[in-house]
């Protein structure tokens, strides 16, 4: 039979239970739990103690670092590391690398080169330049210790080995004096070159080949000098340039046309006089004057003496104090008549073209000749008289001179261009 509760009952019971909650009491320490409780307050703050650590030992290197710099800076010697143009200047005084400096670039030598071979040395100091050794050791020596740089700075450039503590050695350059070598090194360099002209060899007339001449840039050079040479360089390698001929062969491709011919007569008796005319003329045959050139008697028969085999013949001579000249013996008597006929010839050549051959030089005789007709004629006397011509046309000239018997003949003749046929086709015609 089951027993059956009724809801008084549990009211009743309900109210023997105590309302307030049930007190759990900690469980007793052990040995483990107090040691870690002594650990646990032995590190408390650690961070913050290590900082201070820390900071201490920054404060001690940086005061250390300060006072090692301040004895470097009194020192009077330059940071270690510093180098100029290579030079290792490291912790030397200012005497010492001024020293080094002017030992290896004080009296340095420059070799110039040019593409075909060539080589010269000169003198550093002869082309103008010179080392700025003492601006370089000043500089050397303010490196870590500039007022315009902090102190940060300046400490770390007095104890950090870098590129920024590499130098080169500047060179001052004085543009005057580097012309000047410059110029005396392309004077012994320089080819001048030729231009095609004309020759007799062998009794004809025949072209030599022009020829291309070479010379320093001097501009180009000087230029380079100062933008790309640096102390310790191997060699400067300069700038050539060629210089073309005015006139080429094919220039003087043409055609030869007599353009004034000239004949006088003597007496082939009169031995000395005829040699004289013989030798005389002999320097003028085969003369070419090629355009522009100035064609002069006295150069062309030199110093007329014994030994190049003028004889005694007649002169015109006025002694001091007389008013006329007479005739009298001299050396070299009768080439006024080879000057006096290439004149005429000249002449006649100007008469064809209009005055080509400019007359520079000619005087008269202070006596009438013979051979010529009266004011026609062209005395010479060394070194002082002198019968000279300028050939103005844009082609060479060239003489012809010969004797025949009693006769000396002497012809003007032009090498006239193909190209200028036009222009000088009446000189055919006149030929």
């Amino acid at each position: 039979m089951s027993e059956s509760i009724s809801v008084s009952n549990l009211e009743a019971s309900a109210g023997e239970i105590p309302l307030s909650p049930p007190v759990i009491s900690p469980p007793a320490s052990t040995p483990f739990d107090r040691k870690l409780s002594f650990a646990s307050r032995a590190f408390e703050g650690w961070p913050r103690k290590v900082a201070w650590g820390l900071g201490g030992l920054v404060v001690v290197a940086l005061g250390t670092t300060y006072g090692m710099y301040v004895q470097w800076s009194n020192s009077g010697r330059i940071a270690p590391g510093v180098y100029v143009q290579g030079v290792d200047l490291s912790g030397v005084s200012k005497e010492e690398a001024h020293r080094r400096l002017h030992q290896k670039f004080g009296q340095m030598k420059l070799r110039i080169r040019t593409s075909d071979g060539s080589s010269f040395h000169l003198p550093l100091a002869k082309l103008g330049g010179t080392p700025q050794i003492q601006r370089m050791v000043e500089y050397s020596y303010k490196y870590g210790r500039s007022a315009e740089a902090t102190l940060p700075v300046n400490v770390m450039r007095a104890f950090t080995t870098n590129d920024n503590s590499r130098f080169l050695l500047p060179i001052r350059w004085d543009k005057a004096r580097m012309r000047e070598a410059m110029y005396a090194l392309n004077a012994k360099y320089a080819l001048p070159g030729q231009d095609a002209k004309l020759k007799f060899e062998d009794g004809s007339l025949q072209v030599v080949p022009e020829q291309k001449g070479i010379e320093l840039n001097v501009g180009a050079t000087l230029r380079d000098l100062q933008k790309k040479y640096y102390l310790g360089m191997p060699a400067l390698t300069a700038t050539t340039r060629t210089k073309l001929p005015k006139i080429t062969a094919a220039d003087l491709d043409g055609r030869n046309v007599e353009i004034g011919r000239y004949r006088t007569r003597f007496n082939a008796g009169e031995w000395g006089r005829t040699r004289n005319i013989y030798v005389a003329s002999k320097t003028v045959d085969g003369r070419v004057l090629m355009p522009g050139e100035t064609f002069s008697f006295n150069e062309s028969t030199g110093e007329r003496t014994w030994d190049k085999g003028y004889r005694m013949a007649h002169i015109f001579e006025t002694k001091p104090g007389a008013l006329k000249a007479e005739v009298v013996d001299g050396l070299a008597g009768g080439v006024c008549q080879v000057s006096s006929t290439l004149y005429n010839a000249v002449r006649k050549a100007n008469d064809k073209t209009n005055g080509g051959l400019k007359i520079v030089q000619r005087e008269s005789h202070s006596l009438p000749v013979a051979y010529v007709p009266s004011g026609l004629d062209a005395t010479v006397a060394w070194p002082r008289l002198d019968f000279k011509f300028r050939n103005t046309y844009d082609f060479p000239i060239y003489l012809r001179a010969n004797v025949e018997g009693s006769r000396l003949n002497i012809s003007v003749w032009g090498r006239i261009p193909n190209s200028a046929s036009t222009r000088f086709a009446a000189l055919d015609k006149a030929s």
